[in-house]
């Protein structure tokens, strides 16, 4: 498993979302709405000498709080689990990224901020396990 090639198709899979801005590196100032993927922790040798890796991911995505409510109501959109705006059904709309990985899932969103040159943004946080 090559972690920019696993970046790289996070990034594919997240832009089908439409009006989303994807970054398969951490920027300085992303402008939301945004996902910014992050760096892989890496399990190196899960079955028999170099058979299996196992990489943790996190995806932020990113809204601006023009109101919490028009904010939230955007995350939400993302955070469901099908439709056209949802990060686990795009993201797991190729479960081998192309072929950078044998398989993936996303395990988890976490709802929180993220600050970005002084300005605190509302986020989730998306957990994927990556195989490969």
């Amino acid at each position: 498993m090559i972690p920019s090639q696993v970046r790289d198709g996070l990034k594919t899979r997240l832009q089908t979302i439409s009006g989303l801005r994807v970054f398969d590196i951490i920027p300085e100032n992303p402008q939301p709405p945004a996902a910014v993927v992050g760096q892989l922790d890496l399990n190196f040798d899960i079955d028999n000498a170099r058979g299996l890796d196992l990489a943790t991911i996190e995806v932020f995505v990113l809204v601006q709080r023009f109101s919490e409510r028009a904010g939230q109501d955007k995350l939400d959109a993302y955070l469901s689990g099908t439709g056209a705006t949802s990060v686990k059904a795009a993201i797991e709309g190729d479960k081998t990224l192309g072929g950078a990985c044998s398989t993936l899932r996303v395990l988890s969103a976490e709802a929180g901020t993220y600050e970005t040159a002084g300005i605190q943004l509302l986020s989730y946080r998306y957990r994927i396990s990556v195989w490969g």
